[in-house]
């Protein structure tokens, strides 16, 4: 059971009316260390105010949304940073729920509706809920080829990335390295992805050109044989920490990039401006992502049901080319160190005021 306001006074020593006021914003007349202990207190053990006590007491509530995505890949912070916006100028309030497995989130995420949540969006799958009968507005961000409410079309990135280098830079074999096509990530719809595009060129795709990083003892230099000895000369990376990794790895293994081996990320993060050439990525528009989200969100909110079977909006992709794929690098302004984006096309930050986003989005391809 929740900790009470009343019990939080208790241990810090403090009357009740004291923590009521700390923990809504009028900490003025608490001393700092005893403002530290409510809030430490309050923290630790999940205190959620009573709902039902607010509105008894005539206490003006805002609607709030349950959001629980992880922090992994860096394309989800910039969609939650986008979406908290978005809902924030309609008026409604985000409450993120604390790190934990899989069943401290769902726990949390069913405390929220009983608070009162007016929406709940989670990236778990939903096996994990009874989807139909779910208490409260329900979105699962997943991945387009299962059940959930909105994906990035990456099918469609994998495609623009093996036409481009198929044709423009003359690339004949392929291989992909990701965390595995069963991790909770996109590795498993790049795999799919992959496997489909290359069967479409007549391109065989074998497990001998899948590289799982947390299966692989050394996967750069099981990519260093591929290129020496089975002729691969791309490699698609399913985020773009892994392709810059393996840039580095290659470099050091006497092997040029792009001129021997193109690489390829996932993300356009900060990341692809941080190599020694910019990173060509696949392009995940994490503002449109976070506007059409948002957009259903408000929609199932005021009563519009959903139809069945469920179907996941697709949110278009792009291919960001850097250079790393062979083409001339791409001119991105100097590296700043204050509000540095999550990706290259972030909306709430720096790159916007700057032009940045527009240095950025001259480069990729649909």
């Amino acid at each position: 059971m929740a900790v009470t306001t009343k019990e939080i006074a208790e241990m810090v020593g403090v009357s009740r009316q004291a923590v009521s006021a700390v923990l809504n914003g009028h900490p003025e007349k608490v001393s700092a260390e005893k403002r530290r202990k409510i809030f430490h207190i309050a923290k630790n053990t999940q205190y959620r105010p009573n709902a039902a006590a607010l509105k008894l007491s005539g206490h003006v509530t805002r609607r709030f949304a349950v959001i629980d995505i992880g922090l992994f890949p860096q394309i989800k912070l910039s969609i939650l940073e986008n979406l908290t916006e978005l809902l924030a100028e309609n008026n409604i309030d985000v409450r993120l729920t604390p790190p934990g497995d899989k069943g401290s989130k769902i726990r949390a995420l069913y405390d929220g509706v009983s608070d009162g949540a007016a929406a709940v969006v989670t990236d778990l799958k939903p096996e994990l809920f009874d989807v139909k009968n779910f208490p409260a507005p329900l979105f699962i961000m997943g991945n387009g080829s299962e059940e959930c409410d909105i994906s990035f079309d990456y099918e469609n990135a994998v495609r623009l990335t093996i036409n481009h280098l198929y044709h423009k830079h003359h690339h004949r074999k392929f291989a992909l390295i990701s965390a595995g096509k069963d991790a909770i990530s996109c590795g498993r719809e790049l795999y799919r992805g992959f496997e489909k595009v290359l069967g479409e060129y007549g391109i065989p795709f074998t497990t001998e050109y899948y590289i799982p990083t947390h299966r692989q003892e050394n996967p750069s230099d099981y990519a260093a044989m591929l290129i020496k000895e089975r002729g691969v000369s791309a490699f698609l990376c399913e985020n773009d920490a892994i392709a810059a990794r393996l840039m580095v790895d290659l470099k050091l293994r006497g092997i040029d990039v792009p001129r021997e081996a193109a690489i390829i990320g996932t993300g356009c993060s900060f990341i692809s401006e941080l190599s020694s050439t910019p990173l060509t990525s696949i392009y995940l528009p994490a503002r449109e992502y976070a506007v059409k989200l948002c957009d259903m969100i408000l929609a199932r909110i005021n009563g519009e049901s959903v139809s069945e079977p469920r179907r996941p909006e697709l949110v278009r992709t792009g291919l960001f080319l850097g250079g790393s794929c062979g083409c001339q690098a791409a001119e991105l302004p100097q590296l700043y160190w204050e509000a540095v984006p999550h990706s290259l096309e972030d909306q709430a930050s720096e790159i916007k005021e700057s032009d940045r986003f527009k240095q950025f989005i001259k480069y990729v391809i649909y």
